[in-house]
């Protein structure tokens, strides 16, 4: 299915989401090469997992840079349905079967490398309010620590992620669009 025809049957089901275009242009060969990694995969799922007090549930994996803390992500493998594969990590990455899903955005990344560009799409999923502890179920995740982040803080994630230097100056602007985009949204 193309991503038209996806973003259409999602739309049918959880209500038209918002879309929005990221460019990552003059990539380098260093995050080109990850980018290339990255893009195998059909394009990959965003958690927004609603905590109290209008906060999101943020993770932090042990090779990140010191301090960083993002919203989790997930891939979505060929053959997968976007949806699915939000149930899927949801469950591997914080132990939560969620009742309910909604589609809150569809994310165009578009990274130039060089002489092409690869086109990598992020779905935006909100569960519904999750009250539990964050137990990962995939040990392959990795995941070291959870954080809770409201809207303003979701902001100062971005910078942080758009300050990161040297090799992961790229990864942390790739990662910060999604914290912008999502902050003046984040009505849980």
């Amino acid at each position: 299915m193309d991503i038209d025809s996806e973003i259409a049957h999602l739309a049918r089901v959880y209500g038209e989401p918002e879309r929005m275009t990221f460019e990552f242009s003059n990539v380098s060969a260093y995050f080109g090469e990850w980018v290339k990694r990255l893009t195998r995969r059909r394009g990959e799922i965003i958690l927004v997992v609603p905590r109290a007090a209008n906060q999101t549930l943020l993770h932090r994996k042990p090779h990140y840079p010191e301090e960083v803390y993002r919203l989790p992500t997930g891939g979505i493998h060929h053959g997968e349905a976007a949806d699915d594969a939000a149930r899927r990590e949801t469950y591997e990455e914080i132990g939560f079967h969620p009742a309910s899903l909604r589609l809150l955005g569809v994310l165009e990344n578009i990274f130039e490398l060089r002489d092409k560009k690869l086109y990598y799409p992020s779905f935006v999923f909100r569960t519904e309010l999750f009250v539990g502890t964050p137990q990962p179920t995939d040990a392959t995740e990795l995941i070291s620590d959870f954080a809770e982040a409201d809207a303003f803080e979701l902001q100062l994630a971005a910078q942080f992620l758009e300050s990161l230097p040297g090799q992961w100056r790229e990864w942390g602007k790739f990662r910060a669009a999604a914290h912008r985009w999502l902050a003046p949204r984040l009505q849980v």
